[in-house]
């Protein structure tokens, strides 16, 4: 039952009903996986039940009154052999657990006429039962939120055997220890339930719902609704948007809706928008970051074309009249966002840029030499890996036209070719050191993803994979073939 507070971690979803940017699914799959977690989890807890000492009296035939004293009362061992989970529609997680077994040990002391003993004893407390429902909600902050909505539970049979002293004696009345040992396990199983249920509705609650990605973005998490509850399902909607750091204002477009797949194959599956990736090119196009300066540094040495005023007059023959033996800096900069569009099995972005090509004058002073509009199509490919999505890009289709020239006309069809070997071997480059870095999906320490597939539908990507709790990360990647 509390591995839904595991699973809960991977998906924080504003306030308002608005249409998801990221999408989850955690299947009845991932809630078995995630059954051994919480099982041990409520095991821990159990174990904590405090019982207090017992004394009494107890009247046994021929003997007369025996008055007992129990002390030190400890679970030694909370046996859970026989455990499910399941989802309760419209709720949350439902947990049955069926023949467990509790190993008690204790000290006795007692007076019986003018007799006095003590000794220890085992009590062992077979058949008991527990039904309990965690519910399934979020908060007024976008974090996921539970409660306990049911709990029953039973006690089949205590065996109680007596060890030192005159235990043959003693275990006569053994009746009158399981009376109140019953009632206060009884009393205490769904208690403990519920302090599991607390602690985890705690751990929740200072979950961050925003991700920093570098200094200029961060990712807004926050449900955005109510998590849907299904038969063999939970689906949940996280906002999935990318803002400014520290300055949350909306982009001029909005996600469109979609929806994960009728798939319950595996444990858990991420629905990513291509709103999600372009309220992150929006974010950065607004920062202005979106700007690359290439000198001829940035060329290999060995490359026939330099940039250099010299190596450019072979397609704009006014340039080195005009500036001789100089250097150059090419300014390339992003005119609006780029725009990522997910089409069955593929994925493109297109980019609309400017080229401003600069002379390096003598006096290192910059003077502008042409001005270029360039529009481009590029293939990409999404990574996940490290509990990140990333990706690659490789050009596709590349375009120049000349907006402004100081240096006379020129044709820009041979300079196409020579920008565009530049844009993949410098441009490009860079852009996937960035990409190859990924953004965090929301998860959790200690659980990686395993074997993660990665499928491009009409308006998002879906991730499908397992997950596996454990001590250490390591790393699992996938990616869609070009």
């Amino acid at each position: 039952m509390l591995w839904v507070g595991v699973l809960a971690l991977l998906f924080l979803r504003g306030t308002e009903a608005t249409e998801a940017g990221l999408k989850g699914r955690i299947t009845q799959q991932g809630l078995d996986y995630g059954r051994q977690v919480g099982i041990q989890v409520l095991k821990d807890q159990l174990q904590k039940i405090s019982i207090p000492d017992l004394s009494g009296t107890y009247s046994v035939p021929v003997i007369g009154n025996v008055h007992y004293t129990v002390s030190e009362i400890r679970i030694q061992d909370f046996q859970l052999p026989d455990s499910a989970v399941g989802f309760v529609p419209g709720t949350g997680i439902k947990l049955s657990i069926s023949e467990a077994k509790i190993m008690i040990t204790a000290h006795w002391h007692v007076e019986v006429l003018f007799i006095k003993d003590s000794g220890s004893f085992d009590v062992t407390v077979d058949g008991l039962s527990i039904s309990a429902a965690l519910g399934v909600t979020r908060d007024d902050s976008g974090r996921p939120a539970v409660w306990k909505a049911s709990c029953s539970s039973s006690i089949g049979a205590l065996h109680v055997t007596f060890h030192g002293g005159a235990s043959w004696l003693y275990n006569l009345f053994t009746g009158a220890l399981e009376g109140p040992l019953r009632d206060i396990l009884n009393e205490n199983l769904c208690p403990q339930v519920g302090n599991a249920i607390g602690d985890l509705e705690e751990v929740l609650k200072t979950i961050p719902v925003c991700a920093q990605t570098d200094p200029f973005a961060e990712i807004d998490y926050s449900l955005t609704s109510v998590p849907q509850i299904m038969d063999v399902h939970m689906d949940l909607d996280f906002k999935g948007e990318f803002y400014n750091v520290g300055h949350h204002s909306e982009p001029p477009f909005v996600p469109a809706p979609f929806s994960i797949p009728d798939q319950n194959n595996q444990m858990l599956y991420i629905g990513v928008s291509e709103f999600f990736a372009n309220s992150a090119g929006y974010v950065y196009f607004m920062s202005g970051i979106l700007q690359i300066n290439l000198t001829d540094a940035m060329i290999p040495k060995e490359s026939p074309i330099h940039l250099n005023t010299e190596s450019f007059g072979t397609f704009i023959p006014e340039l080195p009249k005009r500036y001789p033996n100089m250097s150059m800096m090419l300014q390339l900069s992003a005119l609006k966002q780029p725009i990522l569009n997910c089409l069955p099995g593929s994925l493109e972005v297109t980019a609309y840029g400017s080229l401003l090509a600069f002379a390096i004058l003598p006096n290192a002073t910059l003077a502008p030499v042409f001005l270029l509009q360039l529009d481009s199509t590029v293939k990409a490919q999404v990574v996940v890996s490290e509990q990140k999505i990333g990706g690659s890009l490789a050009l596709n289709n590349f375009s120049l036209s000349l907006v402004h020239s100081d240096v006379g006309p020129f044709k820009v069809d041979t300079l196409q070719t020579l920008m565009s070997w530049a844009l993949r071997l410098v441009v490009l480059p860079k852009v996937n050191e960035k990409l190859s870095k990924g953004f965090p999906l929301p998860t959790i320490a200690n659980l990686r993803l395993v074997n993660p597939s990665v499928t491009v539908n009409q308006g998002h990507v879906l991730i499908a994979t397992d997950v596996q709790y454990s001590a250490k990360q390591s790393t699992a990647a996938s990616r869609v073939p070009e």
